[in-house]
């Protein structure tokens, strides 16, 4: 007589829906938690805010990568195709996230310092600029 956990995909169809669970219910609990960390009083807590939207952004992207590969080595290839296509979906959005923090990094980034010993000429004055 077999039971329930003696079937050889029972284990990975624990594990897939473990990641499910997590995957649902992981992402809102850490976007939730950031929201509170950046809304604290009297200034918010930046780096708890990061940490939090960082945790939310590897299990939204992680566990779809894990789920893939799991359904992969088990021969789940319907749902190996699917997880696949929600990975490759979601590290899109992601690198498209990164990409445009990092523009907007830039374009705050302060201008270079001028050089030594330069001299700017102002109109309707006499000149202290060296050759003016």
């Amino acid at each position: 007589m077999k039971t329930a956990g003696s079937e050889p995909g029972a284990v990975s169809g624990m594990i897939l829906t473990l990641l499910a669970i997590i995957w649902c219910v992981g992402v809102p609990v850490c976007l939730w938690q950031m929201i509170g960390a950046s809304l604290g009083y009297p200034e918010g807590d930046r780096e708890g805010a990061k940490a939090w939207e960082t945790a939310a952004i590897v299990i939204l992207a992680g566990a779809p990568v894990l789920a893939t590969g799991i359904c992969v080595f088990t021969g789940r290839v319907v749902r190996a195709w699917i997880l696949g296509l929600i990975a490759v979906a979601i590290a899109g959005f992601v690198a498209t996230g990164l990409y445009l923090d990092a523009r907007q990094a830039e374009l705050r980034r302060p201008p270079p310092p001028l050089p030594s010993g330069y001299c700017a000429e102002y109109s309707g004055g006499d000149s202290d600029c060296p050759g003016g």
